[in-house]
């Protein structure tokens, strides 16, 4: 039997070269060494779906495997993947199955089960995705129980570039760690990327799961423009502010941006933006969820 390492070395002994192996295979998964007891569940997703839209487009393939890890972040166990397909109400657009490999045909009298898939997520900790903003909203408007869970997002819960990697795409960061899957964008072997992709041991000592968990607990903001005169809207835009459903400008604002990001709008405006904080369940909420919020928050309550 093939025996796979979780975190293979990138280089060869000429370090003119570097060496990407396949990706370790979910059902043989072996814990690293030195790993402590369980401390989370996570449930590591993926979806495909007909577009972009999660008020239009449809779900039409669901993958999860449950990952256990330890406080350090490492994954000791990995669960059975499930996973399953829907026919959606329309047919599927032919740029749609060159991207995700899917038909129109693959999916004919296929249903998912909102309850069943609700039912094995509620024994996870947490949901991970890679692109949380994507896969949580459209997920959300099948399964709306998952609006109350925990979310932890691979892709802007990480400091990828403090962490010795560029860019911010799965598989250019599946490369990076020294790994490669021959097959993508079907919802199972996306996920099992992703889990090889968690279990990497970075520079630091760390795992990128460790990483991400440290991302979604961390104290995030939600500044919201409410009062943001129309002279000054091309200005925010650029800061990176974007219209709500409800027609309010706001950006996610982490801890680190905090201060500076007070300071620019004080400037621009003359007065402090209202301020929302966000947890790691409410972080990448669908947008038309979010009320306007009319008073501000006093900043010191939420200050370490």
């Amino acid at each position: 039997m093939t025996k796979w390492t979780n975190s293979p070395p990138m280089l060869a002994a000429n370090e003119d070269k570097r060496i990407i192996h396949r990706i370790a295979p979910l059902n043989q998964w072996k814990a690293p060494e030195g790993t402590g007891p369980p401390h989370m569940r996570v449930a590591v997703l993926d979806l495909e779906t007909t577009g972009f839209d999660p008020q239009y487009d449809e779900l039409i393939e669901i993958a999860v495997v449950m990952i256990v890890i330890d406080d350090q972040g490492r994954v000791i166990a990995v669960e059975n993947l499930r996973s399953g397909m829907q026919q959606p109400c329309r047919p599927i657009e032919p740029h749609i199955s060159r991207i995700t490999g899917i038909t129109t045909e693959m999916v004919e009298g296929k249903r998912f089960v909102p309850q069943q898939i609700a039912d094995n997520l509620a024994e996870a900790d947490a949901c991970l995705a890679f692109n949380v903003a994507f896969d949580r909203r459209h997920l959300e408007e099948l399964v709306p129980q998952v609006g109350a869970m925990p979310w932890i997002c691979a892709m802007a819960d990480v400091d990828w570039r403090a962490i010795g990697f560029d860019g911010r795409a799965q598989g250019y960061l599946l490369m990076q760690a020294g790994l490669f899957n021959p097959v993508s964008h079907r919802a199972g072997d996306d996920v099992a990327s992703l889990v090889n992709l968690l279990a990497h041991v970075c520079g630091d000592g760390r795992t990128v799961m460790a990483h991400a968990l440290e991302g979604a607990k961390a104290l995030s903001w939600r500044f919201e423009a409410s009062d943001l005169p129309h002279r000054l809207q091309k200005d925010a835009y650029r800061r990176g502010y974007r219209l709500s459903f409800h027609g309010v400008y706001h950006k996610l604002v982490r801890e680190a941006e905090h201060d500076a990001e007070i300071a620019w709008y004080r400037e621009l405006v003359g007065r402090d933006p209202t301020m929302v904080p966000v947890d790691w369940i409410d972080r990448y909420r669908s947008d038309w969820t979010w009320e306007p919020v009319k008073r501000k928050v006093e900043v010191a309550h939420w200050r370490r």
